[in-house]
């Protein structure tokens, strides 16, 4: 290579410079032309041909003017080289190495975009995650010391339910026997038809105790909350959600003392709450409105009715544990007086935040560990170019501690430059966030509280700004040292070109593209794990046939509905306008359908059979249903026959059962005749007849095994009235919305149809946390991938360049294209191996933090850590090759005469 620092000092001669300023262009005008000398030469010009072009850009008019800009502008009034100790002003240090390296990385334009790239996708990740997980997890519930607020819950693990909903009058004795509580207060979901304002709509809200909102601290908006008078049958008060308030009222201050109508009844408004009361509901229940609780007389004398939710704020100075000491006091007190209900019924007190959060904390954690891999992945390969970069550069290294520059000096310069570089790709990163955000909202499951508020805040920022410090030091760290660790006169000497290169930089450029493939495994292991567990859910039997199913609430008010008499005309009349709808096979008419409700369950009585001892009941799901819901739906009918139009109260009370509870209380017999009550054998519930068994649905949970179920005839039940549409189509079963809700306005303008959605959909939500986790984790492991490869071509392409003369001594020796071939793919799979070997002893620990998240697959699963190390190995050497097959086509006399 021509020496052009002759050449240029030649030209800078006549304008007199000072030594250092001097030295300063004559270092930096070298090392660019030399690197056009090498760009001309890769690019197949002969060495006179590049000597040209380099010298025709050192003639440019401008190209000494510019540089000697940068040098003035660097440090006006004084002489100082970058990287040259300076005793005094930090800050102008500081500014100088910010100038000095964003001109050295603009003098690189490729090598600049492909680190910020990089790093943009590791940042931009965690931020996006980050945001995620400081919205859901980090961001205190909106209510003074959160942290006292607790749920309630019975204990009747021994009957399946660890965390049961509480009976009303269970409630009201741990109201009153608790010392450890400020407050108490209690809440049940209800939905409520809003009629009279515009279109007709059902609401979702709840009934709760007056003392609700005192116990959560928060003050209404405008209005009043409840007081203790409005707790009493026959008060009709509303308190609006700000949202309602803004969407059906105009945010109209005028509305407190406003009568609304609902469900038939009119309700006085007295006040609006804040914007961001959220409270734990079941699947996508949000509270738009709520009403005072009104026990009735059979709900407060009923202890084995459980359908509550308790809400409560200890007291300071009292912590969780000695609140959950004194409520198991409380209930084993319960259990001595009501042996009949509450044996064995025990209590769980648990922070209110972790239930608003639900069982999403794991999965996050997970993920945002599986983005700080990938940002460890783009490191690495930033350490590996910014090594390959600092080789080149040893030279220019070597004048300044030469001039007088001390080590410490130029590490802090090439920490600035990587923090620089850093700091760029944080802001492209940022972008990327954003732009991610958008598209991870719309994969975030509906059940995940706060996701509406998930953004990029002042949280969020300095989460970033801190990850690009963090992330510049770490991968700034090891070239720096790599750079300053050479012998400064073999480096000076122009023929010392091991000196560029040498083992420790080989080394650690192979130790950081182990890490990255190790890394690399652990994330593809994990995703792995979660994919063959979405498989596993997504090939479990519902117990019915989800498609083409359409479905509808149609919650009856009960004023304008109160009895079978008036709810059966309207319901058969649906029926009949639906049906006759064109692309409708069938409808049916239902009360709560499969995995859009968790409720409803109770004890029964088997003739025949005595009633086992209380703690040995077993609950049995019941649901209300009417003729043909069993072919609509899907629901293999496995014996006996379904329900028809003539079982009503006038004929024989029947019932249809589940396979499970068939098998459960008469194995090995004929069901079809038996009979059963709810309740036990001496209430006064009727008998009924079993007509039917049916396939096992899973109804409240699709991940947990189903549970015992019976159906009952809705025109058999005087008090439990339907409330769901469900019907099968030919076609699109969407395409059929509009007019199912007009065949229900035909019968009654008033009536509220809501919830209109398939079926397939309303599975799919019930597996959308396992979806959103798997998908997520797919792609942060495709990316770790995807770096991990392009750390394994960087590396082996460097080194193949650095080899050239080796290699074109072994092939004028006579080796042959292949053996290179082998010896440089075999270069590369043996760093592969090492990071396989190194991921897999790290994949069997770390994927244990996994297990909650898995369905049907082991933490261990062979078939996963089998298939993805050969998964890796394939990208490593395709990798690798494309690097060997350029190095076979080395000549050996050009690459002897470049050396």
């Amino acid at each position: 290579m021509p020496d052009f620092k002759v050449e240029i000092r030649a030209r800078l001669a006549e304008l007199r410079l000072p030594p250092v300023r001097e030295a300063e262009i004559v270092e930096e005008l070298s090392q660019h032309l030399a690197e056009q000398y090498e760009e001309a030469m890769t690019r197949g010009a002969s060495e006179e041909e590049a000597r040209q072009r380099v010298f025709e850009e050192l003639s440019a008019p401008d190209l000494l003017e510019r540089e000697l800009e940068h040098v003035e502008s660097a440090a006006p009034g004084k002489t100082v080289a970058p990287g040259i100790e300076t005793k005094g002003n930090m800050l102008a240090d500081l500014a100088q190495d910010l100038r000095y390296g964003l001109r050295t990385l603009l003098k690189n334009p490729g090598f600049t975009v492909v680190a910020v790239s990089a790093l943009a996708l590791g940042i931009g990740a965690n931020s996006a995650i980050f945001s995620v997980v400081n919205a859901v997890l980090l961001r205190p519930l909106p209510f003074k010391n959160p942290d006292q607020l607790v749920m309630v819950w019975e204990n009747a693990t021994h009957l399946g339910f660890p965390k049961n909903t509480p009976a009303p009058p269970n409630f009201l004795d741990w109201q009153k026997q608790n010392s450890v509580f400020t407050g108490m207060a209690a809440l049940v979901e209800r939905s409520f038809n809003l009629t009279g304002v515009g279109e007709p709509e059902r609401l979702d809200g709840r009934r709760v105790s007056a003392n609700l909102f005192d116990v959560l601290a928060v003050p209404p908006l405008i209005g009043r909350t409840f007081v203790p008078d409005d707790d009493r049958l026959g008060t009709h008060v509303v308190l609006l959600s700000y949202r309602l308030w803004q969407r059906r009222f105009g945010s109209d201050p005028s509305i407190i003392g406003r009568a609304v109508t609902l469900n038939g009844e009119n309700y006085t408004v007295i006040g609006v709450m804040q914007r961001g009361v959220h409270l734990p509901g079941y699947g996508n229940w949000n509270d738009e409105l709520w009403v005072p609780i009104n026990f009735t007389n059979e709900e407060i004398t009923e202890r084995g009715n459980h359908f509550l939710d308790v809400i409560a704020r200890i007291k300071p100075g009292i912590t969780l544990k000695q609140a959950q000491a004194e409520m198991e006091t409380i209930a084993a007190r319960l259990a001595q007086q009501y042996p009949n209900t509450n044996l064995r019924i025990g209590t769980v007190v648990s922070p209110l935040d972790e239930e608003v959060v639900g069982d999403i904390r794991p999965a996050l954690l997970v993920l945002l560990g599986a983005v700080g891999f990938v940002l460890l992945i783009a490191c690495a390969n930033v350490a590996n170019l910014l090594l390959a970069r600092a080789a080149v550069r040893q030279k220019e290294i070597a004048l300044r501690l030469a001039l007088g520059a001390s080590r410490s000096r130029l590490t802090r310069q090439f920490l600035t430059e990587s923090v620089l570089l850093a700091t760029l790709g944080a802001a492209v990163g940022l972008i990327f966030a954003v732009a991610g955000l958008r598209i991870l909202k719309t994969f975030i499951p509906d059940t995940i509280s706060q996701a509406d508020s998930i953004g990029i805040d002042a949280k969020v920022l300095v989460f970033t700004a801190l990850v690009a410090v963090i992330t510049g030091l770490i991968f700034g760290l090891a070239p720096a040292a790599q750079a300053l660790n050479f012998n400064l006169n073999e480096t000076l000497n122009e023929g010392g070109r091991g000196a560029a290169e040498g083992s420790k930089g080989a080394r650690l450029r192979g130790l950081l593209v182990i890490a990255e493939v190790a890394v690399s495994f652990v994330l593809l292991i994990g995703a792995g794990l979660l994919i063959n567990s979405f498989i596993h859910l997504r090939n479990l039997d519902p117990g019915f046939r989800a498609d083409h199913l359409l479905t509808a609430k149609i919650d009856l008010s009960e004023v304008k509905y109160p009895d079978q008499e008036h709810r059966n005309p309207f319901l058969d009349e649906v029926l009949r306008r639906v049906r006759a709808l064109p692309g409708v096979k069938s409808a049916a008419i239902a009360g709560n359908l499969p995995l859009t409700y968790n409720g409803d369950s109770m004890y029964i009585a088997i003739e025949g059979i005595p009633d086992p001892p209380t703690d040995q009941r077993m609950d049995v799901i019941y649901r209300a249903i009417g003729p043909s819901y069993f072919s609509t739906m899907g629901i293999p009918l496995v014996r006996g026959r379904d329900f028809t139009d003539q079982d009503t109260t006038e004929t024989r009370y029947t019932v249809v059962v589940s396979e499970k509870l068939a098998q459960h209380f008469w194995p090995g017999q004929d069901p079809i005749g038996k009979r059963l009550k709810p309740g036990d054998t001496t209430s006064d519930m009727p008998w009924r007849e079993v007509i039917g068994v049916v396939k096992d649905v899973r109804q409240n949970d699709f991940l947990a095994a189903p549970k015992m179920q019976m159906y009952m005839s809705y025109r058999q039940l005087k008090s439990l009235a339907p409330n769901a549409l469900v019907v099968r189509t030919g076609v699109e079963p969407m395409s059929l919305a509009t007019a199912l809700r007009n065949a229900v306005w035909a019968v009654d303008k008033d009536q509220p149809v809501s919830n209109i959605d398939t079926m397939e959909h309303i599975v799919a939500g019930a597996v959308a946390r396992q979806r959103f986790s798997t998908m997520l984790l797919g792609i942060f492991a495709t990316l770790a991938l995807l770096l991990a490869a392009v750390g394994i071509y960087g590396v082996m392409s460097y080194s193949v360049a650095q080899r050239t003369r080796e290699i074109g001594i072994r092939m004028a020796l006579g080796a042959r294209r292949a053996d290179v071939l082998k010896m440089t793919v075999k270069q590369g799979l043996k760093l592969v191996v090492m990071g396989v070997a190194i991921g897999l002893v790290a994949a069997f620990v770390l994927t244990r933090v996994m297990a909650s998240l898995l369905f049907g697959v082991s933490a261990t699963d062979p078939i996963t850590f089998v298939s993805i190390p050969l998964v890796l190995m394939g990208v490593a050497m395709l990798a690798s090759y494309i690097p060997a097959l350029r190095a076979t086509k080395v000549d050996p006399m050009v690459a002897l005469r470049a050396q």
